[in-house]
């Protein structure tokens, strides 16, 4: 069994499983807590509901004994006033007491004339036709009995009808309590049955995973051992791997050694040799020789090849090798690329070339000045090798803030030479690689430099990329982070709050205050580095100074075009003129 399929299955075993039928019984004891959950919540709600309608039923019944307290003083009233006991007023008060509260609606919208029977109310309207006729004040001796034989058999049907309301409500508020209980005791068996159905899916789930879980912590405890003695195995080999490792290591120290030494020593008589050479060359039998002029220069070129081969080496073996360690140091940048021009004029005026060099201001990089210096002078010494006669390099020195807001250095060489085939520029940074057409037409190289270049801007983080275009010529462009000082971090640190501020601003101007806003903001970015959008807006807010505030149209069509320049500098960066 080999590793990856050994540690494949130890991470299979050590995992958490859980088998189709412990999913099943998982499943169903969720769904029995689920619907304990909801069961309960439901009777947590006809608790709630019940609480309610016990409450509700207090005001009613209350308002229930009121009213029979009444019916039963109207009564009374009428059995003494019929007897001679009280005058007719007082019973007509104890009527209008009793109508008063039959009128009275409680908490449950009704009121206690509506729960009464049409059965009371006839008896309460035959009373009414009775006191009405009576004459007024205390009744006559004389007409005690007439009136005792009408109104005795209506008082006794006021107080039936009095007690069958009480009887009713109470009978409805019976009904009502009985089915709430029977209600209750039904969703409570049901809960019970729930939780203990609830208590046995989870037991038996937990109960087998335990058990599943338990084989593989066996299972895993051996194989364990076993990745074990395989670890001790594997250490043991990665020991002679690191020996034979440290091995390669001395050896290729070994190696960088003996090329530094080997390179050093072949440096010495091929410069002696080109010396010869043009001693040779100032010999009069020499000029008068063609032929001998004509060795003498392959001679040379020859040994400069050589010369330059040697070097490129070296320079490659100091990279490889311990003394690539870049010294970390504020470089300035524009004085490397002063010193590498300076060092490539010779050769440049030789071969009619002109070098411009343009810089906006002064850069800073953090690395090593002789690498940098290493990397400038093989871009220009191909530039130059390259370009046509009476040809112009023009060198740019420029800010450059990439797509991740990193501040950058960009130096762009641009030449009008043969350029280099589209196939070849993939290839171009390869050691002794050499575009065919360079090949082709005999120019001199190693095919090393542009490989020291690419290896050296690697190590300070930098970037080389190119354009170029067969017979017009090629462009270079590197980038390095920039190294800011304490004010222009605190300005980028800054710059994005500024501008946010600015499209703000416009997006609340009116045609009476975009002026001042204009000048205002204008200001600020071009303090913060957006020197071109900053200028524009000055110069706007310079031309309404003079004037009235703009028309609508015009500020409108204003407003949108500072809208839309600030919210493009936002996204991809100030624009250029």
């Amino acid at each position: 069994m080999d590793s990856a399929k050994r540690s494949q299955e130890l991470r299979s075993i050590a995992r958490f499983k859980i088998t189709k039928f412990q999913w099943v019984i998982a499943s169903l004891a969720l769904l029995s807590i689920i619907s304990l959950g909801i069961s309960s919540f439901i009777q947590s709600n006809s608790t709630v509901k019940q609480s309610a309608m016990l409450s509700n039923v207090e005001t009613p019944a209350a308002s229930i004994i009121f009213t029979q307290r009444e019916t039963l003083v109207y009564a009374t009233r009428l059995a003494q006033w019929s007897n001679g006991g009280t005058t007719r007023r007082a019973v007509q008060i104890a009527r209008s007491l009793l109508a008063q509260r039959l009128a009275v609606v409680d908490m449950s919208g009704r009121s206690m004339g509506s729960r009464a029977q049409e059965s009371y109310w006839s008896a309460l309207r035959k009373s009414d036709e009775i006191v009405a006729k009576a004459p007024i004040g205390i009744l006559p001796e004389s007409i005690h009995d007439e009136i005792n034989r009408e109104i005795s058999p209506i008082i006794d049907e006021i107080l039936a009808e009095a007690r069958k309301l009480v009887v009713s409500y109470q009978r409805s508020i019976d009904n009502e309590s009985k089915k709430s209980a029977e209600e209750n005791a039904t969703r409570d068996q049901i809960s019970l049955i729930l939780f203990y159905l609830s208590l046995f899916f989870s037991g038996l789930f937990l109960l087998l995973n335990v058990l599943t879980n338990f084989k593989n912590y066996r299972t895993a405890g051996r194989y364990l051992i076993e990745e074990q003695e395989r670890l001790d195995k594997i250490i043991q080999e990665l020991q002679v791997a690191k020996s034979t490792v440290t091995e390669l290591q001395n050896l290729s120290d070994s190696k960088n050694a003996f090329i530094a030494t080997v390179n050093h020593e072949l440096r010495t008589p091929l410069t002696s040799i080109i010396g010869y050479i043009d001693i040779i060359r100032e010999e009069e039998a020499t000029r008068k020789s063609d032929y001998l002029t004509q060795y003498l220069n392959t001679l040379d070129r020859n040994a400069q090849i050589l010369l330059n081969l040697v070097e490129s080496m070296l320079t490659l073996s100091k990279i490889d090798g311990d003394k690539a360690r870049i010294i970390q140091e504020k470089v300035w940048i524009n004085e490397i690329i002063d010193s590498a021009i300076f060092t490539m004029k010779p050769q440049a005026n030789n071969s009619g070339v002109t070098i411009e060099l343009d810089s906006e201001d002064e850069f800073y990089v953090e690395g090593d000045g002789g690498q940098l210096l290493q990397v400038f002078i093989n871009l220009i010494g191909n530039a130059v090798k390259f370009s046509p006669k009476d040809s112009t390099i023009k060198i740019l020195i420029r800010a450059h803030i990439n797509p991740d807001g990193l501040d950058l250095v960009r130096i762009t060489l641009e030449d009008k030479g043969i350029g280099i085939p589209a196939e070849d520029i993939e290839h171009l940074f390869t050691r002794f690689f050499r575009a065919n057409n360079a090949v082709s037409d005999h120019f001199q190289g190693t095919g090393l430099g542009l490989s020291i270049v690419s290896q050296v801007l690697e190590r300070h983080q930098g970037q080389i990329s190119l354009t170029s275009v067969q017979g017009e010529g090629t462009t270079f462009t590197v980038d390095l982070p920039r190294q800011l000082t304490s004010e222009e971090k605190l300005i980028r640190s800054r710059r994005g709050e500024v501008l946010e501020r600015a499209i703000a601003a416009f997006e609340a101007s009116t045609p009476a205050t975009i002026g001042a806003i204009a000048h205002e903001m204008g200001g600020a970015l071009g303090f913060y580095d957006y020197s071109l959008v900053g200028s524009r807006l000055v110069e706007y807010s310079r031309t309404l100074s003079e004037h009235e505030p703009p028309v609508e149209e015009e500020f409108n069509a204003s407003r949108e075009a500072f809208l839309s320049l600030l919210k493009s500098v936002r996204e991809g960066g100030e624009p250029h003129e």
